[in-house]
């Protein structure tokens, strides 16, 4: 069986499809897309900073930043993406 014939690919990616319609909504729809926009990289950036004191407290928080990086970034560049300009 092919992946996309996986009906547990096919939910997933019908999940991931819904989650981010209704995210692009909600960002694009916010009255201060700039404040927001300056919302969520200050949090990113607080998150990431969290993430890298622990990263310094043993392998467990190492591994746990590793992940952390890419994943922040996505999420930063998603929502440049939805709240840039037009």
């Amino acid at each position: 069986m092919e992946l996309i014939e996986d009906p547990t690919f096919l939910s997933l990616f019908t999940q991931v499809q819904v989650m981010d319609a209704v995210l692009m909504a909600s960002l694009k729809s916010h009255p201060r897309p700039a404040e927001l926009l300056e919302h969520i990289e200050q949090n990113i950036a607080l998150v990431r900073s969290v993430s890298a004191q622990r990263a310094a407290e043993g392998p467990i928080g190492k591994l746990a930043d590793q992940q952390m990086g890419p994943q922040a970034e996505g999420w930063l560049s998603y929502a440049r993406n939805v709240l840039g300009p037009d």
